[in-house]
């Protein structure tokens, strides 16, 4: 385990939460030290951190250490995935399958695509497992059954548009023509244009514009979010996430690939963004978006503090704090070149470790609305007590592109 610290001036700490953030799933120390009891509450609105001039921190590297993995150890890739899940639809009344070709045509595919195919397969499956129906083929009416069945769960029309795209994609590698696909029935196509037509409007995410007028759900903005970083390893990751996300509007894909080498800096401070592959890029061919000078120094300070050369950009910050029983008995455990990073309250020793994999999905949203909910507690926005609870979790991963878009919309 390799330890990169430094000392440290003086400045308020950032709230006692990991990067669960508000109300997601763990996400922030699955790579690092084991949080103290009181590391996920959420902090008390109006609460202030205290400051002190004797921080008492680390920054920790964590490649070595195991990952919360069953099995091996090893998380399953996209293409393994959904290969298992398709070994569990098959049956010996289907046709043989090509190896080749079912390989060829995997790879032809995003892994998110892959990943979102294979849970719409389980979700198939359990269905007809509990109705006793037949897989596959699918039955059309069957089909029809399944999506009223959905609908009352209370599933958006986009979610069942969805489940029928992938169980048509599934029905195609099991070696089922396009000609035949029950998927492609009329009273499918019917049976979803029903369900458009009774179900409620799809909840659009909340935009996070970067300030002015008209502000998004709760007066939230990308200014005052940024306004709440703290300039701990954490706050410099999220400004730098914030930044990269509403310059280039990525998609959480996207933003969770990017690599170090994917972005080039300018000789005017600026920077470009290269990006290999996207939703709309399935046949990798790369496009570029443009980063400002502002966020290239964000960019640079995460850089710099955590020690990220290469790899995932954008990565897990576990944050331990706990009570320090003696500045001598702390010392005593870490090396001498060992210093402090961070910040702390007097008498807490506060570890940051640094992952070597990049942020989740989950992870991104858990973010966003810990610093939502941050730049509210610090009064950096004007939201009533009553609406902050509905306007942090309105926010999503999708928010950054609503409001970027609003704002080119208002710019002209």
């Amino acid at each position: 385990m390799a330890q990169r610290t430094k000392r440290s001036s003086s400045a308020p700490s950032t709230a006692n939460v990991s990067d669960n953030g508000y109300g997601a799933a763990n996400d922030g120390l699955t790579e690092g030290a084991r949080p103290s009891s009181h590391g996920d509450r959420k902090p008390n609105r109006g609460e202030r951190s205290s400051q002190t001039s004797h921080p008492t921190a680390m920054l920790v590297r964590t490649g070595s250490l195991p990952l919360r993995r069953r099995n091996d150890g090893r998380a399953p890739t996209p293409a393994v995935r959904l290969a298992h899940t398709l070994a569990r639809a098959a049956s010996d009344e289907l046709p043989a399958v090509s190896a080749l070709g079912l390989k060829a045509a995997l790879e032809t595919m995003a892994p998110a695509s892959m990943l979102a195919a294979a849970a719409d397969l389980d979700c198939w499956l359990d269905w007809c497992d509990a109705e006793s129906r037949r897989a596959f083929p699918a039955d059309p009416e069957d089909l029809v059954r399944y999506l009223r069945a959905l609908g009352t769960d209370g599933k958006k029309p986009a979610t069942l548009a969805r489940r029928i795209a992938s169980l048509a994609t599934t029905h195609r590698l099991l070696g089922f023509d396009d000609n035949t696909l029950p998927t492609s029935t009329a009273m499918v196509r019917n049976a979803l244009r029903a369900n458009r037509r009774q179900g409620a409007a799809q909840r659009q995410a909340a935009p996070l514009r970067f300030g002015g007028e008209p502000a998004g759900v709760g007066g939230f903005t990308i200014a005052a979010m940024l306004d709440a970083c703290a300039s701990d390893p954490q706050g410099l990751r999220d400004a730098a996430l914030l930044s990269v996300s509403y310059d280039a509007g990525l998609r959480v894909s996207e933003l969770i690939a990017v690599a170090v080498d994917d972005v080039r800096p300018q000789p005017d401070g600026s920077g470009l963004l290269f990006l290999p592959r996207s939703k709309t890029d399935q046949e990798q061919l790369g496009a570029w978006a443009s980063l400002s000078a502002d966020t290239m120094r964000r960019l640079r300070s995460w850089r710099s503090e955590a020690d990220v050369s290469e790899g995932p950009l954008f990565r897990r910050v576990g944050v331990d704090r706990r009570r320090a029983k003696a500045n001598a008995a702390a010392e005593a455990r870490w090396p001498e070149d060992a210093a402090t990073v961070g910040r702390a309250k007097a008498g807490e020793l506060v570890t940051y470790t640094i992952g070597e994999r990049p942020l989740t999905r989950q992870g991104v949203t858990g973010i966003y609305r810990r610093i939502a909910l941050s730049a509210a507690e610090q009064g950096l926005v004007d939201v009533p007590p009553d609406e902050l609870d509905r306007a942090v979790k309105a926010l999503s991963t999708h928010s950054l592109r609503v409001g970027r878009a609003q704002d080119l919309f208002y710019c002209w």
